[in-house]
This record gives structure tokens, C-alpha cells and sequence, in this order.
């Protein structure tokens, strides 16, 4: 029989283990991966042992599912966040229905917790759909070709210094996502903790770009700054990487509404937006209404600036702009089998007021 229960720190070993053991390729990696844990455990404070919850079948853990403390901004708007880092389990306790009772015996604790919204990313969602998940931000992809762009006349960047020049990158990522939905909230602590972090940062005064280089490609990692001119420099600068590396294809998960996109377009680049149904990035609502008190000042300035400025309402829904109004409510008359709400054309522009689709997304870097 499965017991599910918190975490404590006599636990903290057997998890690490099962974690390295099941994500590790090779022994090395795995030795690894297990003193990372252990380590994290003990000393990261955004994975506290107590938001982890495992479960024991006959004094052996065969089960686990962590729990991330973050903040995130939903239209400029610091919320607290549960980060889903997934579910772990024993091979020989795959489906057998552990990793469900798992997550709904710990639904019943997070929702005493002060966290508004679960948020993850999976590859297959099922498990997330069964507990109500559903997946928030789109999938982007900017694609570029490094011979359409000239070089830079006058080179504003740096390979940066992380010792000394951390603090102006924490600065600038703060600053260049203020306004947008999706970003985590960073902080000089939580950047030696993010496993997607990239490997090389070109630094200026107004902004950085942080890339990887991979085989056929100059990948876009992240990318943070100020200003149009800001912008076509990065552009530039990442054209004149990809050809010190001999490679053409630049390319990144960069939403579309980003400004080095607006500067890309000019060189011919290309945008995709794939709209998942039930994997990517995903979100369980944990509490509503307390998330709409948060970002009441939000909503306050949307209709302040429309026709709407003298509407006052409460609505119970989450506000991450991923689609439409009308095509939510379209998707959910299908999907259920219900008749569509008849809404008045006031009504329903008053609610695309409050909710305009947006481009919610997260750096990969920021991705756990």
C-alpha cells in the first residue's frame, strides 16, 4: 500500500538517488546528478525539502513529486508560483497509478499554501490534465539567417565577467521583462540553481545576450536589454557569432511580441507560434480569486485605457493572455459538449479588455 507524506530530511538521499537513477544516462552522470540534488536539498532555497512530497511502499520510496518556490509576472505582476519539476518514480512502479495519488494527495496541502498558480513544462501532460492542468503559453521559434544581416560597425559588447557583472545581468533581466507575462523573477541567488542557464553572455550598458553554440547553429538562450538601438546591435552581434562559428542558422524560443523580433523581420526572419494541447508549458490554478486580487492594479489599467474606464468587475478566471476570449470560449463549448455563452458584443469586448491575448513564455534559461 502507497503512503504519501512530506519529505523530511532523513529522505533527502533516497530522493536524490531515485531522481539520479532514473535521469541519468550513464553512471557518471548519475554520481552527478545525485550530488547535485543532495546538495540543492540542502542548501538551494527555492527547492525546500517540504514542498516535496514522496510516496513509500514497504519502507521504500518509489515515488516522488517536487514543488519549486518561485515568483513569476503575469502582466508585470510579481505572483508566487509552485514550480512542477515533475514526478519521479521507481521503473518497477510505473503505472501503477502512484504518480496520480501523489499529486492529488499533495493538491490538498498546496492549497493551504500561498502559492497562486502550479506551473511546469511536459512533454506528454496527461498526468497534469487529469488534475486539471492546462497548458498556458504558446511555443515560439525565431528562425534567422546570419548572411542576411551585416555585421556591427562599432562593437558595444563583452564577454561578460559572472563574478563581477552578475549583478547587471539580475538588473537588466528584471528591467526588459517588467511588463511581460511569463518570466520568473530573478535574483543573484537563483542564477548558480538554473540548469539551462547559457553557457556564453555577451554583456553591454544596455542590455546582454546570452547563447549556445550547437552544432549546425548559434542558439538564443536569452536575451535582455533597452531601447531599439539596443536591439539591432544584439541582432547583429549574434549574426556576427553565428559566422565566427562557420554556421548560418541562427535560431531561439523568443516570443513573438519580443523587440529583437520586430528588428529581425527586416532580415527576413521567421516566426512560429505552436499552440499545444496538452503539453508545454502547463498551470493548475490554485488560487482564482487571490491571483485576480493580485493583479487587480493590472486590470484597473486595461480598462482605464478603453472605453470601459467606468466597468467595474469581479472575474473568476486566470489571466495569462494565451488565446482569444472567443476562442476559449468556443474550445470549451466543444470540448465539453455544452452550448456556447451568449454574450453580448459589450460583454464580451469588456472581457477582451481585461484579457487581451498576449505572448506568455518563459526564457529557456529560466525553464526547471
Amino acid at each position: 500500500m502507497l503512503t504519501v507524506r512530506r519529505m523530511t530530511p532523513d529522505d533527502i538521499d533516497a530522493a536524490a538517488d531515485l531522481t539520479a537513477r532514473v535521469f541519468a544516462d550513464d553512471a557518471e552522470e548519475q554520481e552527478g546528478m545525485f550530488a547535485l540534488m543532495r546538495a540543492a536539498y540542502q542548501s538551494c532555497p527555492f527547492i525546500p525539502p517540504d514542498l516535496c512530497w514522496i510516496g513509500v511502499e514497504d519502507e521504500r520510496l518509489v515515488v516522488k513529486w517536487q514543488l519549486l518556490d518561485f515568483r513569476m509576472r503575469i502582466a508585470g505582476t510579481v505572483v508566487p508560483i509552485a514550480g512542477i519539476q515533475g514526478v519521479v518514480a521507481e521503473p518497477d512502479a510505473n503505472h501503477k497509478g502512484y504518480a496520480i495519488q501523489a499529486s492529488i494527495a499533495a493538491l490538498k496541502d498546496i492549497g493551504e499554501l500561498d502559492f497562486d498558480m502550479l506551473v511546469g513544462f511536459a512533454q506528454r501532460g496527461g498526468l497534469y490534465a487529469k488534475i486539471g492542468a492546462v497548458p498556458v503559453a504558446a511555443e515560439y521559434d525565431l528562425e534567422l539567417d546570419a548572411r542576411a544581416i551585416p555585421p556591427l560597425r562599432v562593437d558595444p559588447f563583452h564577454e561578460w565577467n559572472e563574478l563581477a557583472e552578475l549583478p547587471a545581468l539580475v538588473d537588466h533581466y528584471n528591467a526588459g521583462n517588467a511588463e511581460r507575462t511569463g518570466p520568473l523573477v530573478r535574483t543573484e541567488a537563483l542564477w548558480p540553481w538554473l540548469v539551462r542557464k547559457p553557457p556564453v553572455v555577451h554583456m553591454s550598458d544596455a542590455g546582454y545576450i546570452g547563447v549556445r553554440y550547437n552544432e549546425d547553429e548559434l542558439e538564443i538562450r536569452e536575451i535582455a536589454g533597452q531601447g531599439e538601438a539596443f536591439h539591432e546591435a544584439a541582432l547583429h552581434k549574434l549574426a556576427d557569432l553565428a559566422r565566427e562559428r562557420g554556421v548560418r542558422r541562427i535560431r531561439g524560443a523568443v516570443p513573438a511580441d519580443h523587440p529583437l523580433v520586430a528588428a529581425a523581420l527586416h532580415y527576413g526572419a521567421r516566426i512560429t507560434t505552436h499552440y499545444t494541447k496538452r503539453s508545454g508549458c502547463i498551470s493548475l490554478c490554485n488560487a482564482p480569486l487571490r491571483l485576480l486580487g493580485r493583479i487587480q492594479g493590472a486590470l484597473d489599467t486595461r480598462l482605464q485605457g478603453s472605453r470601459h474606464h467606468n466597468v467595474h468587475l469581479a472575474i473568476q478566471q486566470m489571466c495569462m493572455g494565451y488565446k482569444p476570449v472567443r476562442t476559449l470560449l468556443l474550445e470549451h463549448a466543444r470540448e465539453t459538449g455544452s452550448a456556447l455563452p451568449v454574450l453580448e458584443d459589450e460583454s464580451l469586448d469588456i472581457l477582451e479588455t481585461l484579457f487581451p491575448q498576449g505572448h506568455p513564455f518563459m526564457w529557456q534559461t529560466d525553464r526547471y
